[in-house]
């Protein structure tokens, strides 16, 4: 069994965070749930929406939850794939 370092999951954490692109889609590692309940499937694919990144290690991803409808910050720590956009976001 490999045991990992914080450090080594946050450089793993940051490599996926750039990694990843607004307009792909996710899935997470176990379902997540806040204080009122289920957010987020793990059986399910999530279309990134943002990605926000304040200091180093603080890095997430917004999704927006097909339970409730809010939007979602997820570590890039709990992304246990992801599949790129068809066709890139363009910005203008």
């Amino acid at each position: 069994m490999t045991v990992y370092g914080m450090s080594d999951l946050l450089l793993e954490s940051d490599f996926i965070w750039r990694e990843i692109a607004v307009g792909d889609h996710v899935m997470i590692e176990a379902d997540i749930y806040d204080g009122t309940g289920l957010q987020l499937k793990s059986d399910s694919s999530y279309l990134v929406l943002a990605k926000l990144q304040k200091a180093p290690g603080s890095s997430s991803l917004v999704v927006e939850s097909d339970v409730t409808g809010d939007l979602v910050n997820v570590h890039p720590a709990l992304i246990c794939s992801y599949e790129n956009a068809q066709i890139p976001i363009s910005y203008s």
